[in-house]
C-alpha cells in the first residue's frame, strides 16, 4: 500500500507529508483547497508527462517522494528482480520524481536512476487511479481479456494454460518447419559445405586436451639446452660431485652414517638421526628421477616443426568453428545433424507438417473450450456489473462484453493469424449510460463523475481478483446526492477491506464511512497562498462533516447530522469486517 507521500515545491503546496493508513482514506477539503495538486503529485509519480508550470513560483525544482510497502506483493518482487532493482529487507519501495526549470526530468526506484517509462511501468502495478485522469486500468483495452479471465475461475484458467501450451508447442513446429523449408532452398549447395566441414574436422583427429599438451611441450622443446645445463649441473652437485668438493649426496650419508653411532644416547639425537635419515631417502628418490628425465629427454628439432605445424591445424579450425576443442565437437554434431536432416529433409518436413495439422486442429479445440468459458463468465459479469451500476444510479446504463471471436471467419490462414498463446478472443468493455445510444467503449466516456461510478461498480466486482493494491478515486460523487452518496460509500467502503482505498470527496455521505479523514486547506502566509494537509481526530472530523452538510457556521444540528452519518457508517462497517 501507499505509506507515505511527500510533495515539495508542487503549485502551491511548499512541503506537504501525507502519512497514509489502511482501508478508507478520505480527503475532503473546500472547493480550489488543493486537493487536485496531491492527486496532479500521484499522477507524476505514476509516470505523468511532465508539465513545468507546476513548478511553485520562484522555485528551481518540485519533488514528489512516494513510500510503498509491497512485502504482500510477489507480483511486484518478480517486476523489481527482473529489472535489476535490489529489494528493501523491510518491503519497502520508494519512488521518487523530481522536476527541474531548467527542463531535467530525474526518475529513482529506491534510490537508483531509473528512465521515465521504467518508473510508470512499474507503478501500474502499484496504484489505480479513478476519476479525471489517464492511469484507469479499466481505460487500456488490452487489459480487459486479463480481468475478464482473472473472473472465470481455475476453470477458466486452465483452459487458458492448455491454449499456452499448445501454442508454444504449434509455434515450436512452425519454426522447425520455416527452417527445413529455408535449407531447402540451397539445399545441395549447403550439403557440400556441410561435408567438407565435416571432413575437414575429422580428418584432423582432434583430441579434447590435445593442445595444452602440445603448447606445454613445445614450451619444453624450445628451452632444452637451459635444461639440460642445469639438469646435469644439478645431478653433479647432488650425486656425483667433482674433484673439488663431495657431492650432496655422500655428505648427507656420511652424516648418517655418524648419526646412527649416537642415537641411541639421547632421544634427541634419535629424532635427529630419524629425520636425517628421512632427507637421505627423499635425496636418493630425486637424484633417481633427475637421471631418469635426463637419460628419457629428447631435443628433437623436427619434432618441434611437427608441433607448430599442428598447433597451426587447431588454430585454424578454431578461427573457423569455434574458440576452443570442445566448441569446435559441438559444432561438428550440429552440423552433422543438420546434414542429416538435409539428406532426408523429405521425409522429415511430411512428418512435421503432419504434426503441425494435428496440432493446429487440437489448439483450435482448445480455443474454442476457452472461448465459451470466456462468454459465459462475460454474461455473469455483465448481469453483476448491471446490478451494481443500478445501485450507483446508472440504472439506464447497458453494460456488454464485445467478445470478436472467429465465428465469421473461414480462411484457414485468417484463424491462423488470430491465434495468440491467450486464444483468438478480442475483448473490449462496452457501455452506453443514456437510453438510446449505442454501447461505445468504455474508453470513449467522457464524465469524470460517470467514470469513477463505473470504475466503482467495477471494482466491486473484481476486487477480489486484481492485483492493483491501491485504489485513488478522484471526485466520484460528481453528479450523486442523497441515497446514491450512501450507496457509493458503503461501496468504497466495502473494497477498503481487501485494498487500501484513497478518495477525495465533497460527500459527508462518503466521508463518514473513513478509517482515515484528512483535510486540505488553503492559507494565506507570508503574501502566499499556500496548500496544508492534517490528518484529523475524531472531533475534528465530526466538525469537517458537519462542515460538509451545509451551513457557514458548525450548528447543533449540523453536528448532531455528522454524528449520526459517523455512527451509521461504523455500523456498517462493523458489519463487513
Amino acid at each position: 500500500m501507499l505509506m507515505h507521500l511527500s510533495v515539495k515545491n508542487l503549485a502551491l503546496i511548499d512541503h506537504i507529508n501525507l502519512d497514509f493508513d489502511k482501508g478508507l482514506n478520505i480527503l475532503t477539503g473546500e472547493t480550489g483547497a488543493g486537493k487536485s495538486i496531491i492527486i496532479d503529485a500521484v499522477n507524476l509519480i505514476l509516470g505523468d508527462r511532465a508539465d513545468r508550470d507546476l513548478i511553485q513560483t520562484g522555485k528551481d525544482y518540485a519533488l514528489v517522494e512516494a513510500l510503498f510497502d509491497i512485502s504482500n506483493h510477489p507480483h511486484m518482487t518478480q517486476v523489481l528482480d527482473d529489472l535489476g532493482i535490489e529489494m528493501e529487507q523491510d518491503g519497502s519501495l520508494l519512488l521518487v520524481r523530481e522536476l527541474s526549470a531548467g527542463g531535467k526530468n530525474i526518475c529513482r526506484i529506491n534510490g537508483r536512476i531509473v528512465t521515465l517509462s521504467i518508473l510508470k511501468n512499474i507503478s501500474k502495478f502499484l496504484v489505480d487511479i479513478h476519476g479525471q485522469h489517464e492511469h484507469q486500468s479499466l481505460l487500456r483495452v488490452e487489459e480487459h481479456r486479463e480481468l475478464l479471465d482473472m473472473l472465470g475461475g481455475a476453470k477458466l484458467s486452465q483452459a487458458k494454460e492448455k491454449v499456452k501450451e499448445l501454442y508454444d508447442s504449434w509455434k515450436e513446429i512452425h519454426r522447425k518447419i520455416k527452417k527445413l523449408s529455408h535449407l531447402e532452398l540451397d539445399g545441395e549447395r549447403r550439403k557440400d559445405i556441410l561435408q567438407y566441414q565435416i571432413n575437414e574436422i575429422e580428418s584432423a583427429n582432434l583430441k579434447e586436451d590435445e593442445e595444452e599438451g602440445l603448447i606445454h611441450e613445445r614450451d619444453r622443446l624450445n628451452n632444452a639446452e637451459r635444461i639440460i645445463s642445469v639438469i646435469n649441473s644439478v645431478y653433479q652437485d647432488i650425486y656425483s660431485g667433482s674433484n673439488s668438493y663431495h657431492s650432496a649426496f655422500d655428505v648427507i650419508g656420511n652424516a648418517v652414517s655418524q648419526f646412527k653411532q649416537i642415537a641411541d644416547i639421547d632421544p634427541i639425537l634419535s629424532s635427529l638421526n630419524q629425520r636425517l635419515e628421512e632427507i637421505f631417502y627423499l635425496l636418493e628418490d630425486i637424484v633417481f628421477e633427475v637421471r631418469n628425465y635426463r637419460d628419457e629427454f629428447e631435443h628433437d628439432p623436427y619434432r618441434l616443426d611437427e608441433i607448430e605445424k599442428r598447433l597451426e591445424t587447431i588454430r585454424s579450425l578454431k578461427r573457423k568453428y569455434g574458440p576452443n576443442i570442445s566448441d569446435i565437437f559441438s559444432y561438428l554434431d550440429n552440423i552433422k545433424e543438420e546434414l542429416n536432416t538435409l539428406e532426408n529433409s523429405q521425409e522429415i518436413l511430411g512428418k512435421l507438417l503432419k504434426q503441425e495439422e494435428d496440432i493446429f486442429n487440437e489448439l483450435l479445440e482448445a480455443c474454442h473450450i476457452l472461448s465459451k468459458y470466456r462468454k459465459e463468465t462475460a454474461k455473469i459479469f455483465e448481469d453483476q456489473l448491471q446490478d451494481q451500476l443500478t445501485e450507483l444510479g446508472m440504472e439506464k446504463a447497458l453494460f456488454k462484453v464485445n467478445i470478436e471471436s472467429i465465428d465469421n471467419l473461414s480462411d484457414t490462414l485468417e484463424i491462423k493469424d488470430r491465434l495468440t498463446p491467450n486464444g483468438y478472443d478480442m475483448i473490449e468493455f462496452m457501455i452506453s449510460t443514456n437510453p438510446g445510444e449505442p454501447v461505445k467503449p468504455l474508453s470513449k466516456i467522457v464524465s469524470g463523475g460517470e467514470m469513477s461510478r463505473i470504475m466503482l461498480a467495477f471494482k466491486t466486482i473484481l476486487a477480489q481478483v486484481d492485483d492493483i493494491p491501491t485504489l485513488i478515486f478522484d471526485e466520484i460523487d460528481v453528479g450523486i446526492s442523497g441515497n446514491i452518496a450512501h450507496v457509493v460509500g458503503e461501496k468504497m467502503g466495502n473494497i477498503s477491506r481487501t485494498r487500501q482505498v484513497i478518495c477525495v470527496t465533497h460527500l459527508p455521505q462518503i466521508a463518514a464511512m473513513a478509517d482515515s479523514h484528512y483535510k486540505i486547506e488553503k492559507l494565506y502566509m507570508d503574501k502566499h497562498t499556500r496548500t496544508i494537509a492534517n490528518k484529523l481526530n475524531n472531533k475534528q472530523r465530526q466538525e469537517e462533516i458537519a462542515r460538509m452538510t451545509g451551513g457557514k457556521t458548525l450548528s447543533k444540528i449540523n453536528m448532531k447530522h455528522a454524528s449520526e452519518l459517523i455512527r451509521m457508517a461504523q455500523e456498517y462497517k462493523r458489519k463487513i469486517v
